[in-house]
């Protein structure tokens, strides 16, 4: 998915999931944990803007298994110091593993295995998968308004 993607599915579920914590902060926080694992794709933005899509080989080990398991380990080490906190990080870093997994081939055990597993939820094809991400951020934006109209955190 696109960066929008991740932080707007980070945000909703949040809104959704957690009202009470839904402070403009943490919803920023929440946002900015939910796309920070694509900051791995930065060492291989040239291949992705000639190929115009970030393969599986874009991804380090900081995308997969591992990852997640350190933004677990800073979501505790979080909950340290403020529980309110480590639950909105720990929200929007297991939300951006949920969304590739939902929707990207992914390796979602390795090391452990180097298996691939695609749930085939989005196309394949460049055309297909820019009309899907498109409709799936547009949805989600509109969802991502409503909740926090709803939530009156914004007056629409």
């Amino acid at each position: 998915m696109n960066t929008i993607a991740h932080a707007l599915f980070a945000n909703i579920l949040l809104l959704l999931g957690a009202p009470e914590m839904a402070t403009p902060t943490n919803l920023i926080i929440n946002a900015l944990a939910g796309v920070a694992v694509d900051l791995d794709h930065i060492p291989k933005l040239g291949k992705a803007l000639r190929t115009l899509r970030f393969g599986q080989s874009s991804r380090t080990r900081w995308h997969e298994l591992q990852g997640l398991l350190v933004s677990m380990i800073v979501s505790v080490l979080a909950t340290l110091y403020s529980p309110e906190l480590g639950r909105v990080l720990l929200m929007g870093a297991v939300s951006h593993y949920f969304l590739d997994l939902a929707t990207r081939p992914t390796r979602p055990l390795y090391p452990l295995s180097d298996a691939t597993v695609f749930l085939e939820m989005a196309p394949m094809s460049l055309r297909g998968l820019f009309a899907y991400d498109t409709v799936l951020t547009v949805t989600m934006g509109v969802i991502w308004l409503w909740s926090l109209n709803g939530l009156g955190l914004l007056q629409l």
